[in-house]
């Protein structure tokens, strides 16, 4: 595994471990460098767990064990960013508008990386296989999430699929205790726990409906629910707001969704440009 943004995968993976797992990847984020001057029975004692526990979080990381993990703590993230490269810190009071604008560059990036990251060749396909042979796609999604469930239906829509998301969370238990084992539900939910949409899945996978999610809550009821699971970086910006933190990385998922099916639908492209020139006329 590349260790350039292993600091943003630390964070993207924290929902994902066991409680004593966790106590060792916080450790980590907090003082990377002081870490990484740490031999495993001492990591263990401080996160109050087992060396075993360390190692096996270690690999579950990609390395091949603490001594690997330390290495790479000591090589890559005590290192100053050079002039010129965008500020990551988080965005202060006193910031400019330069500033923050590097600022969230740099944060929307570092968060798409650790998405695409995070997220193997097997379990895309498997979404986006279960996606192109429904007969209908139910988007449930609430605030922030519930743009990009639009956004996804408003796609899905332009190459003859029938996609649809709803207003509330009344709306979407109708339509979802309608589904079939032929239809397909999508719930979209940074924390995994955002009531209206896990009961709105939950009523998907009652009716005999495949259910997928989006989120970054890998332990999350949302995702012990779901029979996929697309995961995104959980990392936060200071005070910024999860909804902000969660959309880049949503939608990335959602147009590499959004492109595979169109992949595999015969009369995709047919599709897109009878309505790409249906609006294109009404324009004129």
């Amino acid at each position: 595994m590349s260790v350039m943004n292993l600091q943003s995968r630390l964070a993207a993976l924290q929902g994902s471990f066991s409680q004593a797992e966790q106590r060792v990847i916080t450790l980590i984020i907090s003082d990377p460098p002081g870490i990484s001057r740490l031999g495993v029975a001492e990591l263990a004692r401080r996160a109050a767990t087992s060396t075993a526990t360390v190692v096996r979080a270690s690999r579950r990381l990609g390395f091949e064990g603490y001594p690997a993990l330390r290495l790479a703590l000591a090589a890559e993230l005590p290192r100053k960013a050079p002039a010129g490269e965008p500020l990551v810190a988080d965005i202060s009071e006193d910031d400019t508008p330069k500033q923050i604008l590097h600022k969230l560059l740099a944060f929307e990036v570092e968060g798409a990386s650790a998405t695409a990251q995070l997220l193997s060749g097997e379990t895309l396909e498997k979404a986006v296989s279960v996606l192109s042979q429904a007969r209908r796609i139910d988007v449930y999604g609430a605030g922030a999430s519930a743009l990009v469930a639009q956004d996804f239906c408003q796609k899905l829509r332009r190459v003859g699929v029938i996609a649809q998301t709803y207003g509330s969370t009344d709306e979407s238990l109708v339509s979802a205790c309608q589904l079939t084992s032929a239809d397909v539900a999508l719930a979209i939910s940074h924390s995994g726990e955002t009531t209206g949409v896990l009961d709105a899945l939950m009523q998907a996978k009652s009716a005999g409906a495949r259910t997928l999610a989006i989120t970054a809550g890998g332990r999350s009821p949302l995702a012990r629910k779901a029979d996929v699971v697309l995961l995104t970086s959980g990392r936060e910006l200071g005070f910024r707001a999860a909804a902000m933190a969660s959309r880049t990385s949503q939608l990335l998922i959602i147009d590499c969704l959004y492109i595979g099916i169109a992949q595999r639908l015969p009369g995709a492209r047919d599709a897109l440009r009878k309505t790409h020139d249906a609006v294109r006329q009404r324009r004129r």
